[in-house]
């Protein structure tokens, strides 16, 4: 594959996938993109990407990125995915995020993941749910300001899918299911 530098985050993201996908790795576009699906699209210079596969996979990954053109020091990468579950390259003027599944919820949002078509380019998206919970998990201000949004636009989330996958990780104590039962009752 030619490495061009990508017009925008969303050309960088597509492109992405269609290699992934030609090489049968799983993966989910995510973060602001994904979530632009969903909510109110906004604007990004990130390009977040969760990929389905174990370690061994990773190498066959990275290798990928770099095909494509994206900066990434492949050893570098694997210390930061061990210490962090993502890595970090730059293509062009993007910042790409790749998350592995440091977690098992990753496995369940793999399973969760929705495929869309955008300009006649299919790719997997991760679900209005599934980022939902990530946000959560997150707990940064953005986010929970994103999750309020998604509520309120999207009446038929699955809430309750959305409080038992956070309950089950973080436990029925967590702040963070705190603030979900918040925002879910101010949009009923």
């Amino acid at each position: 594959m030619p490495a061009t530098e990508p017009d925008d985050p969303l050309d960088a993201a597509l492109c992405i996938a269609s290699a992934l996908e030609s090489r049968g790795i799983g993966y989910a576009i995510g973060g602001a993109l994904a979530y632009g699906l969903w909510a109110v699209p906004r604007a990004t210079i990130d390009v977040d990407v969760n990929i389905f596969v174990g370690e061994p996979g990773l190498s066959n990954v990275i290798d990928l990125l770099r095909t494509l053109g994206v900066r990434i020091d492949a050893e570098e990468a694997r210390r930061q995915n061990e210490r962090e579950g993502m890595l970090v390259g730059r293509w062009g003027l993007y910042r790409i995020d790749v998350f592995t599944p440091s977690i098992d919820f990753s496995w369940e949002a793999e399973r969760t993941r929705v495929r869309h078509e955008i300009a006649g380019r299919f790719a997997w998206f991760l679900s209005a749910e599934a980022i939902s919970v990530f946000k959560l998990l997150f707990f940064r201000a953005k986010d929970i300001g994103d999750i309020e949004r998604l509520v309120a636009l999207r009446p038929e989330l699955d809430r309750t899918y959305i409080r038992e996958q956070i309950v089950a990780m973080m436990g029925e104590g967590d702040e963070r299911v705190a603030e979900w039962d918040r925002i879910v009752s101010e949009h009923p």
